[in-house]
């Protein structure tokens, strides 16, 4: 049986060592350090993908984690163009193996671009607390013990540079401060798992964006270089978090809901309708066309009664008018015979007197 365990132990420290191409002592030695007993390995698919985490931050060997998805490399590579600086938090850093599928999808990128991701010193110490916590994990206390040497590593290869804003207090106040000052000039993002940091983010970028819509005058220099207006300076600041792959998914807030959301890099403002509210208020508005739809429906139908009561009363109108004519013209005529008879009558008379009194 010890035997058997032996060799499992020595096949994980093989399939590692074949897969690093260095060798079994190297292997024990970075799993030793970390923490990791050579006679406690497992072989579960999990164990194994946290050993080779964890042999690949040692060893700054994370070529493994990159993509193949050429779709997903030009919407990152785009994003990472647009932001003039990306900060990356704590959380993102020690969740699972995402970090590392990130730094292996942008390294390229962010060298191409001249750009570095962000980490404070505030997230740094952090991590130095994280890694001593007794009440974590013992693979989150791992990776805050082994993220730092990489990080370091990485910033001694220009992908990362290390900041600090000179405040205190803690690193979720820290940075809303710095984005605050520094976000009316430059394209900020924010690589962050806290849902409450993403939040004060988002309305921040909202609260300075009302804030730079007005266009400065053009000073004197300018008017004298012959130049004509300044064009509106438009800055984005936007939230992410990193998801199962290193991939990343940004947070918006809902105007009408006020609740916050991930979804895919839109080129779009941060407040944006969430798909319920949406469906909602478009389910309101289908409800308010067919009101007035069949408001105006009724409206013509009331409108064509109107039309043919009024069409009849011209036509009884006419029809009496009509009639009074005719009996007009009937009782005309009856006058006049009456008339003339009366006259004839007058003259019979007046000619039978003359001949009697002949």
């Amino acid at each position: 049986m010890q035997t058997h365990q032996r060799t499992r132990k020595s096949s994980v420290i093989s399939t590692l060592a074949d897969e690093f191409k260095v060798s079994d002592r190297r292997i024990r030695t970075v799993l030793q350090g970390a923490g990791i007993s050579p006679s406690s390995l497992q072989r579960d698919d999990e164990s194994l993908a946290f050993y080779h985490e964890v042999v690949a931050s040692r060893l700054n060997v994370f070529t493994t984690y990159g993509t193949d998805d050429e779709e997903y490399l030009l919407t990152l590579d785009e994003q990472i163009r647009v932001f003039d600086e990306i900060y990356v938090d704590t959380a993102p850093i020690i969740q699972k193996d995402w970090f590392l599928h990130f730094v292996a999808d942008s390294e390229t990128i962010l060298k191409r671009r001249k750009k570095r991701l962000i980490i404070l010193e505030k997230t740094m110490e952090e991590l130095y607390g994280l890694k001593n916590n007794p009440e974590k994990d013992p693979d989150v206390r791992i990776r805050a013990m082994i993220r730092p040497d990489l990080i370091r590593t990485l910033a001694r290869k220009r992908i990362v540079r290390l900041g600090d804003t000179g405040s205190g207090g803690i690193a979720d106040d820290h940075l809303v401060e710095l984005f605050r000052r520094i976000g009316a000039n430059l394209n900020l993002m924010l690589i962050t798992q806290d849902r409450g940091l993403s939040e004060r983010i988002v309305r921040l970028a909202a609260e300075l964006g009302d804030e730079c819509e007005e266009v400065k005058p053009l000073t004197f220099f300018e008017k004298l270089i012959g130049r004509k207006q300044r064009e509106a300076i438009t800055h984005r600041m936007i939230a992410c978090k990193l998801i199962e792959g290193g991939r990343l998914k940004r947070l918006y807030i809902c105007p009408e809901c006020e609740q916050s959301y991930y979804d895919d890099l839109y080129s779009t403002e941060g407040i944006v309708l969430c798909g319920r509210c949406y469906l909602r208020l478009r389910a309101e508005e289908e409800r308010k066309e067919e009101l007035n739809r069949q408001r105006r429906e009724a409206q013509l139908k009331a409108e064509e009664e109107r039309q043919k009561r009024l069409e009849a009363e011209e036509e009884r109108l006419e029809r009496e008018r009509s009639r009074l004519t005719v009996e007009k013209l009937i009782l005309r005529r009856k006058q006049r015979a009456v008339f003339f008879s009366s006259i004839g009558a007058t003259i019979l008379l007046l000619i039978i007197a003359l001949l009697v009194s002949i």
